[in-house]
């Protein structure tokens, strides 16, 4: 595991390591991912930075032209709007608008969408953290990432037990957050049954076994979760079709259905999740007028 004192370390290897390749993934704005790389070069990230405009919390705008998503937190969006938005966005302009700031990589350089996937360091302190405290986001962890996360999960739950930002919200009460719903695959859902998915993160300070959860549609159709053990800050996939659930830390964890069909609605449906004793622990609706663009 690497600590948030080792990113300078980090950081000097992150200038010197091979350029790396985007990943190619349905159109998701929190997906960091890597996949398979492809013989095209990505256009390395600057070591610093002055942040010229900020879209939300967890996404600005270099001097460079990049745009970057920020590492190990999700904030909550702007559009749709969600609770805190705003003041996520208001408080991570307050901290980096106009300021040079240091980029922290990882083992993804880029997303889908050609963005910088980085931590951000301003001042010695990270934006992340700095997130967390004020309850303005929920730690999230994509695989691979090999940072101690210990400091970010304790943030969280200081910000937590003080019903701080996000975790005043009915949202947030669960130990599960459903952070993007892909009702619509792309193509024929019947073709691509496994393009719909969801994306949950485990917003608990503790690791959490999956068996005996469970999720349904809008019409109460219900599919039990295998046993797979999520920890904590870490994100999982839900696909609906047929798969082998990939259950190493190492990498992205996904679970599979197991439907030979399409399970949600593309116009409008509800996925809702429900532990072992038959709470909800989160919902989250699907429309084509949330679609992201």
């Amino acid at each position: 595991m690497r600590s948030f004192a080792s990113f300078a370390t980090a950081f000097a290897l992150a200038l010197t390591a091979p350029a790396f390749v985007a990943p190619a993934f349905a159109d998701d704005p929190d997906e960091a991912a890597p996949v398979a790389p492809t013989a095209a070069p990505v256009k390395p990230g600057p070591a610093t930075a002055v942040v010229v405009s900020v879209y939300d919390g967890d996404t600005v705008t270099l001097d460079s032209g990049d745009r970057v998503r920020l590492r190990w937190v999700n904030t909550p969006e702007l559009k749709p709007h969600e609770d805190y938005g705003p003041e996520a966005k208001a408080f991570t302009a307050s901290k980096v608008q106009g300021k040079s700031v240091q980029l922290v990589y990882g083992s993804t350089l880029r997303d889908g969408y050609g963005r910088l996937v980085a931590g951000i360091m301003i001042d010695g302190q990270n934006l992340s953290l700095l997130l967390l405290e004020q309850g303005l986001g929920h730690v999230f962890i994509i695989p691979p990432d090999s940072t101690d996360v210990s400091p970010l999960v304790a943030a969280q739950e200081v910000a937590r037990k003080a019903h701080r930002g996000v975790w005043s919200t009915a949202r947030y009460q669960g130990t599960l957050h459903i952070t993007s719903f892909h009702a619509n695959a792309d193509g024929d859902d019947r073709e691509n049954v496994n393009g719909e998915y969801l994306r949950v993160c485990n917003v608990s300070p503790d690791p959490i076994d999956l068996s005996g959860y469970a999720i349904a549609d809008i019409s109460g159709n219900r599919w039990e979760f295998p046993q797979v053990v999520v920890p904590a800050g870490y994100t999982f996939k839900i696909h609906s079709g047929k798969g082998a659930n990939a259950v190493d830390t190492q990498a992205q964890i996904e679970i599979y259905l197991q439907s030979a069909d399409p399970i949600w609605n593309n116009k409008l449906d509800r996925a809702t999740i429900y532990d072992r004793y038959g709470r909800v622990v989160d919902a989250r609706d699907h429309s084509v007028d949330q679609e992201t663009p």
